[in-house]
């Protein structure tokens, strides 16, 4: 062999190594680098990239007999029903995206999803009369992810459903009732239900926790800064979050599955919002905590 096809096939080698690197990094990791500046509302600028982490906005779907062929039985989703129709959101997928744009029988829906909050809830789209669609800013506000709005370019709280910047700064999102299934109990109880594709128009392994990488779920790290912190629990504990008018609590629990022994006990009005205990407590300072009874 001489030197220079020897050369050709190391620099060959080289190149596709690192072509695969990228599409390891792209197909399988999220969108995460250090964090900017932050801004006077404490935002903090993950990637200058709007759209980075790429919102859903024609969501398509599926079978459950077309989705059980890769979805995690023990894997969670977001259920919605508007009138005689369901549909399933899997984790599977809006963790890739964070924000899903959906319409279900005339009624414009955001699904979201934050991975680093673990909090997934609904909102309708309608503000004032106008049908807005959201996608995702690239900013956290601890932790949270920042949507914006395409027609007026505010900045919106995951968690909140609040606006902090802009035009609707102090406008809040209405919620949309939604719950939370493993895929098994979804596909059990609504056989003829309808889950969203893996047809996105975005290349994704669908199969995988980009967080998960790095242990996210499992570690007490948090990864962005986080202003105030609240050590009364760990900071990955689960808590459904209560909003009553004015008072704000908690209760930690052990899984999912103690939504409905929670919302038992309350009043059927009262607002419940998954998520990790440090994003609850930065955005709900001096928040009180409660136990289940047992």
């Amino acid at each position: 062999m001489s030197k220079k096809t020897f050369l050709f096939i190391v620099i060959f080698t080289g190149l596709l190594g690192g072509l695969g690197y990228f599409e390891y990094q792209y197909y399988r990791m999220p969108i995460l680098v250090d964090a900017g500046v932050e801004t006077e509302k404490k935002l903090v600028t993950v990637t200058n990239e709007r759209d980075a982490i790429p919102a859903i906005l024609d969501p398509q779907f599926e079978s459950v007999a077309s989705a059980d062929v890769y979805l995690d039985d023990a894997g969670y989703g977001i259920v919605i029903e508007v009138a005689s129709r369901v549909r399933f959101y899997p984790y599977q997928i809006i963790v890739w995206h964070q924000l899903v744009n959906d319409i279900i029988n005339t009624t414009p829906l955001l699904v979201t999803y934050d991975p680093l909050c673990n909090s997934a809830l609904a909102y309708t789209r309608n503000i004032e009369g106008e049908e807005l669609r959201f996608g995702v800013s690239g900013k956290l506000w601890n932790n949270n992810t920042v949507m914006y709005d395409t027609v007026t370019d505010s900045l919106w709280s995951q968690l909140t459903g609040e606006a902090i910047e802009g035009l609707y700064t102090n406008t809040k999102l209405s919620r949309y009732p939604s719950t939370l299934m493993t895929w098994s109990e979804f596909k059990s109880t609504f056989a003829s239900g309808q889950v969203l594709s893996r047809d996105t128009g975005y290349r994704r392994d669908y199969t995988q926790n980009p967080y998960e990488h790095e242990g996210y779920s499992t570690s007490p790290a948090i990864w962005f800064p986080l202003d105030p912190e609240d050590d009364r629990l760990s900071p990955k504990s689960l808590v459904f979050g209560v909003e009553k008018q004015s008072v704000s609590a908690v209760f930690p629990v052990d899984s999912w599955a103690e939504f409905d022994t929670i919302r038992s006990q309350l009043q059927d009005d009262t607002i419940l919002l998954p998520s990790y205990w440090f994003c609850w407590a930065a955005m709900h300072p001096g928040t009180e905590i409660y136990s289940l009874t047992p």
